[in-house]
């Protein structure tokens, strides 16, 4: 009796997990965000991640990226996480200005700045600056949506749209494979680094051609798995008209759980609107381009350059 209640109170409480893995990252369990239709979620993808390309104010992209971030921590999403993505934001930064550095093309309007030993010059430079932020924008968009939806919620939101079975079958399949894909590479690693292979220990040519080499088994996988998922559906009776063999209509059984409510239609319409009408401000009036940027203007007068 006396072991029984000892153990009882030393027992570690189980722990409750707070994510999900999916074949792209992790979603949280629970989530305001899934109050929401997947239709309203795909459309927020979609506006977060097409907006950027009719803005080319760096504040504002900055600002849209800080809205994405207080979105996933309202919805649960670990930050933490986001680490991951940290040598992608790097190196994305740093082959655009190595760009702008190294050919900056020929333009006698350009104004050149002599830093150290090197001569950059000013209007590609901030052109560059500004094109990063948009295209940070546009993946915090992607992010957010990814870190926050399942495949099957995107494969939801594509039926509710009434897109054909075909389109959304091949969109399904790709999201899925590139999980795949990325959990194929993972095992070859963690089998090559069972067997006492050290990459850290190699050069950068060796470690160039291992990848090439990995290419190999990664296709053949991908062969196999496509074969087997062309005999599954083939077995369950799918074709590419997504109809039953007879030419009747397949019934939709997860689609019909989802239903869009009242919030789902304000969220549509309050975006649409925003994206229509930040599309014609931009494209009749010009209001977000980079000469209207307050930090090329500061930049400008600090420098002392004209226009």
């Amino acid at each position: 009796m006396i072991a029984t209640a000892t153990t009882g109170v030393n027992a570690a409480p189980a722990r409750v997990p707070k994510a999900r893995k999916t074949l792209l990252g992790h979603v949280p369990i629970e989530s305001p965000l899934y109050q929401f239709h997947p239709v309203t979620r795909l459309i927020m993808f979609i506006f977060f991640g097409v907006i950027p390309l009719f803005i080319y104010l760096p504040e504002v992209n900055f600002l849209l990226l800080w809205v994405n971030m207080g979105i996933m921590r309202w919805g649960r999403v670990n930050i933490n996480e986001l680490r991951k993505y940290m040598p992608v934001i790097f190196t994305v930064a740093f082959f655009m200005f190595i760009v702008v550095v190294l050919a900056p093309g020929e333009d006698p309007s350009y104004t050149p700045l002599d830093v150290g030993p090197i001569t950059i010059y000013y209007q590609p430079v901030f052109f560059a600056f500004a094109a990063y932020w948009r295209l940070i924008a546009m993946l915090f968009g992607t992010i957010l949506y990814f870190s926050t939806n399942r495949e099957r919620d995107m494969l939801v939101a594509m039926r509710s749209l009434r897109l054909p079975f075909i389109a959304s079958y091949v969109v399904g399949l790709s999201i899925r494979s590139a999980g795949m894909f990325l959990e194929d590479f993972r095992t070859i690693r963690e089998a090559e680094q069972a067997r006492g292979l050290d990459t850290k220990a190699m050069r950068l040519r060796d470690q160039v051609k291992l990848y090439m080499m990995y290419l190999v088994p990664l296709f053949s996988i991908a062969l196999r798995r496509a074969d087997e998922i062309s005999n599954a559906l083939f077995a369950r009776g799918y074709t590419l008209t997504g109809r039953v063999g007879g030419g009747g209509k397949r019934a939709d059984y997860i689609r019909a759980q989802y239903k869009l409510r009242t919030r789902d239609w304000v969220l549509i319409v309050s975006m649409g609107l925003i994206f229509v009408a930040t599309a014609i401000v931009q494209m009749r009036f010009g209001v977000f381009s980079i000469e209207y940027s307050p930090l090329n203007i500061y930049l400008k007068q600090l420098l002392g350059i004209p226009g």
